[in-house]
């Protein structure tokens, strides 16, 4: 499977699963038994081990997560159901100094500035590799600029088993045409056919086999695709932008409302989803209405990176459009 994205773009799925971070007991598992000197259990303390379980059982796995908010949601939610004592402005006040603040940060009211972030780890009695995860969670989702969340979400990654490429800036000739990143996505099929003829027929719109041929051939020497018994594989299952500016990301993101507009004309049908909606709203609210979008665009990129039996590549574009002054 192959996936490319750049800006808010993901033309395609690619693959990758969740590590097992840490080690905890699963269902039906053995549970370990503390023994004294003589060889016989230790009651005491097979007790506390049996209770230290019974508290984590249930508990958000962080890993699991793209959202910290989210997270700290889920958390609050599991400590009330295990606890019917537990308090959240009280749970505030112990670790923030105020009963608010962790309100104020789950509504995203508030970000979680770096002592916070100290405060938070201590709150949620994170482990090392835990808190090295939530720091970089909290850096990516408060991130403002394209080129630093690709950066942190390529980090984020390899807690997740996944090993993004991002595409630097002596790459960005793969964005010169918007059916280079098609290609390389297709490449990426479970089903997918094998010559540049083949290919070029099952595309939509379609292309020529000179273009599908010069598609390959620069994938080729970015080295993100190489021969083999089937035509040709990928090398790199994920793809990122680096974040990019200027003539190069104006002339891809007209290529692509081309490619819209020319799919609108001929079938409107083809379009899996559309949906477009007119409003009026405040610079505040465009700025949250940015950060659900690039927070969508996470989530989808975890949707997809589970997906099994490939059989198509789509183009999915978020666009906020300014009509008036």
């Amino acid at each position: 499977m192959g996936e490319a994205s750049v800006a808010t773009l993901i033309p395609a799925p690619a693959g990758r699963r969740s590590p097992q971070v840490g080690k905890r007991l699963q269902i039906g598992a053995e549970k370990p038994s503390v023994t004294t000197v003589d060889g016989s259990p230790d009651p005491l303390l097979n007790h506390l081990i049996a209770k230290a379980d019974k508290a984590e059982s249930g508990k958000p796995d962080l890993f699991q997560y793209l959202e910290y908010r989210t997270y700290l949601t889920d958390y609050v939610e599991w400590r009330q159901r295990e606890n019917a004592h537990f308090s959240k402005r009280a749970f505030s006040q112990k670790y923030f100094g105020s009963t608010g603040i962790l309100y104020a940060v789950i509504q995203g009211d508030r970000d979680l500035g770096p002592k916070l972030r100290v405060r938070c780890a201590a709150a949620l009695a994170l482990n090392d590799k835990e808190n090295e995860y939530f720091e970089l969670l909290v850096q990516h989702n408060q991130a403002k600029a394209d080129l630093e969340r690709n950066f942190l979400f390529e980090r984020l990654s390899r807690f997740r088993n996944s090993k993004p490429w991002v595409v630097r800036e002596i790459q960005h000739k793969y964005y010169e045409k918007w059916y280079y990143a098609v290609v390389f996505s297709y490449l990426g099929l479970d089903k997918r056919k094998g010559t540049p003829k083949e290919i070029a027929a099952d595309m939509v719109p379609p292309l020529t086999e000179n273009q599908v041929s010069e598609a390959i051939a620069l994938l080729m020497e970015l080295e993100l695709v190489k021969k083999s018994e089937r035509g040709y594989a990928l090398t790199r299952n994920h793809l990122v932008s680096g974040g990019f500016s200027g003539d190069v990301a104006l002339e891809y993101n007209r290529q692509i409302q081309g490619l819209t507009t020319d799919l609108a004309k001929e079938d409107i049908t083809k379009f899996k989803a559309f949906s477009t909606q007119v409003t009026t709203v405040s610079n505040e609210s465009l700025k949250a209405i940015r950060k659900k979008f690039m927070a969508f665009q996470d989530e989808m990129k975890d949707i997809v990176a589970k997906d099994k039996g490939t059989d198509k590549v789509c183009t999915v574009v978020f666009q906020i459009i300014p009509n008036s002054r």
